[in-house]
Formats: C-alpha cells, structure tokens, sequence
C-alpha cells in the first residue's frame, strides 16, 4: 500500500512540473513576440517620424 501511494505522488509531481514547464514555455512565447512587437513598432515609428520630416520640408 505505501508503494502504490509513493507512486502516484511521484506520478502526480511529474505532471505538476510538466504543467510548470508547459506555463514557463507559453510566457516566455508571450514575452518573445511581445519583444519582436515593440521593436517592429519602434522601427515603422522611426521610419514614420523620418518621413514626415522630409516630407515636411
């Protein structure tokens, strides 16, 4: 009886960090295209300012 349970508490951690890992993945995704978004924006506002500065003129 004391090895079954012992082996669903292993069981049950090892779906717990499977679940943690899984979570950590998607933020760091989230983060990723977050960083990728504000630096596309960064630049088409740049080119954007640059434009309307010479057209400006």
């Amino acid at each position: 009886m004391g090895k079954a349970k012992a082996l669903l508490e292993i069981r049950a951690d090892f779906q717990h960090l499977r679940r943690w890992r899984r979570s950590v993945e998607q933020a760091q995704s989230y983060t990723f295209k977050a960083v990728v978004t504000m630096i596309v924006t960064g630049f088409v506002g740049a080119v954007w300012l640059g434009i309307k500065a010479t057209l400006g003129k």
